[in-house]
């Protein structure tokens, strides 16, 4: 199986896969502590949000994109959860209604934005061989924890993204650890995304495994 990196801001407004689309949550969303390690105990994402969810929406160029970042979470349209649910891919669930209370346009959208589904890919899905993509930490604080690469210093650099042997759990869109934030999707992903012509998920290049499977 090879892996993507996913762009969450695309600056290529002439892409025609890119129709770049942001969001925030409203002050009113109520958020709580951040998922820990299993193990260690340490944040290894960001705030949860809980229903119902309100966020002020931003767009670049001249439409809306299927898929609308923030940090870790994302909006995706009807048609994005519609077609998921008709596949046998996994990753994504709990599709929740999002209320939409403004829209900041800095390109030349000019309809009203389409109906947004909030979802959050599985944290943890696999892990990163952090010797093979040469991490490297701020104050070479390495992480003491094993199993979330958790309790050291911010990344300070990596050279490549390299998937831990036999850490990968199967999910085609997810986070791993070891890198936080990065978004990785399969190459099953990446065509399904391309098969129903998908707005907003640009992938960059493929990351390494070894040997997975």
């Amino acid at each position: 199986m090879e892996f993507f990196v996913i762009n969450k801001t695309p600056k290529d407004d002439n892409d025609p896969r890119s129709c770049r689309t942001n969001f925030e949550y409203d002050d009113s969303v109520k958020k709580s502590d951040a998922p820990t390690c299993a193990e260690c105990g340490s944040f290894i994402g960001m705030l949860r949000a809980f229903p119902p969810y309100r966020v002020h929406l931003e767009t670049w160029g001249t439409g809306y994109g299927d898929f609308a970042f923030w940090m870790t979470d994302f909006l995706v349209t009807k048609r994005v959860c519609d077609a998921f649910r008709g596949t046998s891919s996994t990753g994504l669930s709990d599709f929740s209604a999002t209320e939409i209370l403004t829209h900041t346009n800095h390109g030349g959208v000019v309809a009203d934005p389409p109906a947004y589904f909030r979802t959050i890919p599985p944290i943890g899905s696999a892990r990163i061989d952090v010797t093979a993509s040469k991490v490297e930490w701020q104050d070479d604080e390495r992480p003491t924890c094993a199993f979330c690469l958790g309790n050291g210093g911010p990344l300070k650099s990596w050279s490549r993204i390299v998937l831990e042997e036999r850490s990968w759990n199967g999910d085609d869109i997810f986070y791993a650890y070891g890198i936080p934030g990065v978004l990785l999707a399969t190459s099953r992903f990446i065509d399904w995304v391309e098969n129903n012509q998908f707005k907003n998920l640009i992938w960059e290049k493929s990351i390494e495994n070894s040997h997975v499977f």
